[in-house]
């Protein structure tokens, strides 16, 4: 089976962000399946000619993007990939996102199926700067139109068919994100106190909420201190305000801000941390809730999209009511985040049962023989 997957896909293997993680996890799994021949196609703004090379088992192509695509309909980089495709000749093409990815695989003439990983209609209605609302505004038109036009869809949740009622009408199947092995692998050495938040720190991820929320929480866990892993470029002004609440509520010691880290550090990260936060104002599935509880960690996070479909309130975790944006629920989220702290007994049991459900839902090859199964059941039904 020759398979095509569009989508994000990274110039550094150990730098991973995003719908990127989802790719990779599963491509290293079907690349190890004997009838199965991997091609990924993604598209690079650092980029200002064609490059192919083999990465884990798969060759990947990485194309060009113009900085204002969407303004054309991504024409540009639809006719890329469409070459690109011809020359393969798959038998499926896999696209992941609702945007230019599935833009590609629609205009081709093989089967395809679609991963939709962020929803763009849900994340536009959080935004309140004009610019980001017009580029939404394009985003969103063409995120229907895509929507609309599939036939078959993966669902990493069934959050995402909930969203698309009515507008989707092919076939669904639901397929959750692969966690990479090396989280379910992980010697857990939790530090008393120590809680990770993982995301880019946006207004979206509830950060600023966090940081509040933390002053409260060490009224009843003196030690607790907050660790953010994740991108410090996206939103510099909001990066500047969460430093200045730190400082004014007294806790700018305990809020350590890590940046954009490489995979193993990642890691060390889940292994080290007590507990784990998403103060989320909108998710679809997040990949760092799996490597959580793969890793044998405990979660608190709000009920953001497909959140609640992932932790059991009291078992795995605990899941907040989702507060508005943007000013959370710093009372709620601190008072939870300073009982599971102050009870480290109850966090390393939700931790154990977090692993368990992570092993029955999460593993790699048990995402890629899904995945592959839904394969050869969209290639059957177009035929």
């Amino acid at each position: 089976m020759k398979v095509a997957i569009l989508g994000p896909y990274p110039l550094d293997t150990e730098r991973l962000g995003g719908v990127e993680v989802a790719i990779v996890y599963v491509q290293r799994e079907l690349c190890k399946m004997p009838d199965v021949e991997l091609h990924i196609i993604t598209c690079k703004e650092q980029l200002t000619e064609p490059r192919q090379v083999e990465r884990d088992g798969a060759v990947v192509t990485y194309l060009p993007r113009a900085r204002l695509g969407r303004l054309t309909n991504h024409r540009r980089e639809v006719a890329a990939m469409g070459e690109a495709l011809r020359a393969l000749q798959p038998d499926i093409v896999h696209a992941h996102g609702s945007g230019l990815y599935a833009g590609g695989a629609l205009a081709a003439p093989y089967p395809s199926v679609l991963t939709v990983h962020g929803i763009i209609s849900q994340e536009a209605k959080l935004l309140t700067e004009w610019p980001a609302r017009l580029r939404a505004y394009l985003d969103v038109r063409y995120e229907r139109s895509v929507v609309r036009r599939t036939r078959h869809l993966m669902l990493i949740t069934p959050y995402v068919a909930q969203v698309f009622d009515g507008l989707f009408t092919g076939t669904t199947y639901l397929v959750e994100n692969a966690c990479d092995e090396r989280f379910f692998e992980l010697e857990r050495r939790p530090v008393a106190g120590r809680l990770l938040f993982a995301g880019p720190v946006i207004p979206r991820k509830g950060v600023l909420p966090l940081v509040r929320a933390l002053a409260r929480a060490r009224k009843v866990a003196p030690d607790a201190h907050l660790r953010v892993a994740g991108s410090l470029t996206t939103d510099p002004a909001y990066v500047q305000t969460c430093r200045e609440v730190a400082r004014e509520l007294g806790v700018e010691q305990s809020v350590t801000f890590l940046g954009h880290l490489a995979q193993e550090q990642v890691l060390e990260e889940y292994a080290t941390c007590a507990a784990f936060v998403l103060p989320s104002f909108q998710e679809t599935a997040p990949m760092v809730v799996e490597q959580a509880m793969a890793a044998g960690v405990p979660s608190v996070a709000t009920a953001a999209g497909g959140t609640p479909w992932m932790l059991e309130e009291g078992v795995t975790g605990y899941i907040l009511p989702l507060p508005p944006m943007p000013e959370g629920d710093p009372v709620a989220l601190g008072d939870a985040l300073g009982r599971l702290l102050a009870d480290p007994a109850e966090a390393e049991r939700m931790g154990r049962r977090a692993q368990q459900v992570a092993n029955e839902r999460f593993r790699p090859e048990q995402v890629a023989r899904r995945t592959w199964e839904v394969y050869q059941q969209v290639i059957e039904a177009s035929r």
